[in-house]
């Protein structure tokens, strides 16, 4: 009797195991050429895609060819969108393919010349996608895709969806005219641009109205410095923290926020008090310091312990991180220290990190 196990003998359960281990290319590569079993069984396993940016053209043309007779087990699909001597490989794949069962979709790195019409097409159809990413690192969306996508995601009908990530700038100023995102997104994760600090307060409100399921909310705001059209009408804004009426998002959880524009401690207090029931607070602000007046109290940690207490009484997890380019003298770091003893007493290994940098042009 043989002591060697050989290919053939093992078990079809054995062979979805190893399967669900390895990525589309690689189980098309290494075992389309096998026995009919195995042909069989790739006929009835879902594939993951995974396509990164180190990719050539005759590999995805290998796997769209396989994809022909397997595109209806494709449960979850990852593109860079650019790779090693090709460009658009999601167009090359949504025009070629239909992913009726996709579950998963991200889209890294967008190519300028992609077309999305066909694949906002697909997207919009799916019923079972229950995760959706798509990141633009380089600003190549354009205005008109961009507006078409989040429409389109943050009103998607599907009823498994459940986390959206759009990491492209956009400024979120027709998000009023949305009815209200589906109950069952319970993550998201936007970054939006703004034309100067006096939306900000504006945009992220209007955000919550439509939010009212989220569990766990990213926002990334940035200074939008190229503008199209400068004349951006956002209503007149008089805010009190004794107002009455502001969106409540009483079922998040996690909130992770990221500013790099001109931001004071007033307008995050605002929407932290949106947040009753806030467990874990992740903030980061990187920006360029022109004056003290808008920074001075977001470095004192007496103001910060009491919005904490105040309006996210159930905070458990507290992140802080600043990083800011300065032209002016050093600032006071004993007295900021020593203002933030109340997180240290509170939080476990808690830590701060303010990074202070002065541009080369400005060093003496």
């Amino acid at each position: 009797m043989s002591i060697h196990t050989h290919l053939e003998d093992l078990s079809n359960e054995i062979f979805f195991e190893i399967f669900d281990y390895l990525h589309a290319l690689d189980i098309l590569t290494g075992f389309t050429s096998l026995n009919q079993r195995i042909s069989s069984i790739l006929q009835s396993i879902p594939f993951r895609i995974i396509i990164p940016h180190n990719y050539c053209r005759r590999q995805i043309d290998f796997l769209s060819y396989y994809l022909t007779f397997h595109a209806h087990q494709v449960i979850s699909l990852e593109i860079h969108d650019i790779i090693l001597d090709y460009s658009s490989v999601i167009n090359l794949l949504f025009n070629r393919h239909n992913f009726i069962n996709l579950q998963s979709c991200i889209f890294t790195s967008i190519n300028s010349s992609t077309k999305f019409e066909n694949v906002f097409k697909q997207i919009q159809s799916l019923n079972r996608l229950v995760r959706f990413s798509l990141l633009d690192p380089y600003f190549n969306l354009n205005e008109k895709d961009k507006c078409v996508l989040t429409r389109m995601m943050l009103m998607h009908k599907s009823s498994s969806l459940h986390s959206i990530i759009l990491d492209h700038c956009y400024d979120y100023l027709d998000i009023s005219n949305y009815t209200s995102i589906s109950s069952n997104l319970t993550s998201l994760h936007l970054r939006l641009y703004c034309t100067s600090s006096t939306v900000i307060l504006y945009l992220v409100l209007s955000i919550f109205r439509v939010c009212h399921g989220i569990q766990h909310l990213g926002l990334r705001i940035e200074q939008k410095y190229s503008v199209e059209n400068n004349n951006v009408n956002v209503p007149s804004l008089k805010l009190s923290l004794n107002d009455k009426d502001y969106p409540i998002l009483s079922k998040l959880v996690s909130f992770n926020l990221i500013v790099c524009i001109i931001c004071d401690i007033y307008s995050i207090a605002y929407i932290l008090r949106c947040m009753p029931n806030l467990n874990r607070f992740n903030f980061l602000l990187a920006t360029r310091m022109k004056t003290l007046h808008y920074y001075r109290k977001l470095f004192n940690g007496y103001v910060w312990e009491q919005i904490v207490k105040h309006y996210v009484p159930c905070l458990s997890n507290f992140e802080f991180h600043m990083s800011i380019w300065k032209s002016y003298s050093k600032l006071n770091l004993d007295f900021i220290v020593n203002s933030f003893q109340y997180f240290v007493r509170k939080y476990s290994n808690w830590n701060m990190i303010i990074d202070r940098w002065n541009l080369v042009s400005e060093t003496p």
